[in-house]
């Protein structure tokens, strides 16, 4: 019998989400005194733990009873305080995260354009906010093809729909404002580019939570394509997207860093549910020591940010 360290009595606690999500909530709330701007990022970040909770249950992602999917994802989600009035990392997570619970209910099952469309309506009203989401749409439909198994004509079509439907609205919101100029320049904005690789328009916070989320990643990673034997093949193929739009989100943050705040996003709702796998179903001496550096690291790194935040004039 392998001993429960404490990285496992966490990981396999009841109580671990309801503390972590209300240690998260206070930390919102603080930010909420001193600046009202947080207050619809909050709710979206809410509305995203909860929806990671579904992804976790519906589909069983880690083997064993564990939150740690839910609890890293409102972790990471919490430490970038500086992020908390921009309302756009909140919003491209909640795109991402809404992708993630209804695409992979559409596994092997190329008659499902219910899900796929409301899959890719998630995308798509992310898109609204932050228009580059788009460049994303060949690597999912990719992903419905070769890791979901659900690509057929009728599902393509249902995520055409999908993407379209929340630019219907939102040219008709612009129409009633006599603005229609703001919708050309909203998709204008795909053809602008950056300077490639140049992390100096980065400022050290930003540096240090892309350091840390980075790490998680790779070491979810790597614990992952070590121990996926023992998982289903449809477990495998799920964490195989996550892996693809880790890898496709890093290197398009490299390539254009001008877009962190929303890529911050995208990484983090796929690297919760690769830190989660390695801290749930790890047993090591090492392991254990990881999980506590990780986890004070992300306590200091939160209290650092909020501290800046808190004197930060809005």
């Amino acid at each position: 019998m392998q001993k429960k360290r404490i990285q496992n009595r966490i990981s396999e606690s009841r109580w671990t989400l309801p503390i972590v999500v209300s240690t998260a909530f206070i930390v919102w709330l603080i930010a909420a005194l001193h600046t009202r701007n947080v207050v619809l990022s909050g709710g979206t970040a809410l509305l995203s733990t909860y929806l990671m909770v579904e992804l976790n249950n519906a589909n069983a992602l880690i083997r064993i009873y564990s939150r740690m999917v839910s609890c890293a994802f409102a972790v990471m989600a919490t430490i970038p305080v500086f992020l908390f009035p921009s309302h756009q990392m909140a919003f491209v997570m909640l795109g991402f995260v809404g992708f993630y619970t209804l695409a992979f209910r559409s596994y092997q099952d190329i008659q499902s354009p219910g899900h796929t469309f409301y899959a890719f309506l998630c995308i798509g009203a992310a898109s609204i906010e932050w228009v580059q989401v788009l460049f994303f749409l060949p690597f999912l439909w990719l992903i419905m093809r070769v890791n979901l198994l659900s690509m057929s004509l009728r599902n393509f079509v249902a995520s055409l729909l999908g993407i379209i439907l929340p630019y219907w609205f939102y040219t008709a919101y612009l129409a009633m404002r006599g603005d229609l100029m703001t919708f050309i320049d909203h998709f204008c904005e795909l053809a602008v580019f950056g300077k490639p690789f140049d992390l100096t328009i980065l400022t050290p916070n930003r540096i240090i939570l892309l350091v840390y989320v980075l790490l998680c990643g790779l070491i979810g990673i790597i614990h992952f394509l070590d121990q996926k034997r023992s998982d289903s093949i449809r477990t495998r193929l799920f964490y195989q997207v996550f892996i693809n739009i880790f890898l496709i989100a890093t290197a398009f943050l490299f390539l254009q860093p001008q877009h962190y705040d929303a890529l911050i996003g995208v990484l983090i709702v796929a690297t919760a549910p690769l830190i989660a796998h390695f801290f749930a179903l790890t047993h090591g001496r090492i392991t254990n020591w990881m999980f506590k550096i990780l986890s004070v690291s992300a306590i200091l790194i939160t209290l650092y940010n909020l501290w800046i935040f808190l004197h930060t004039s809005f």
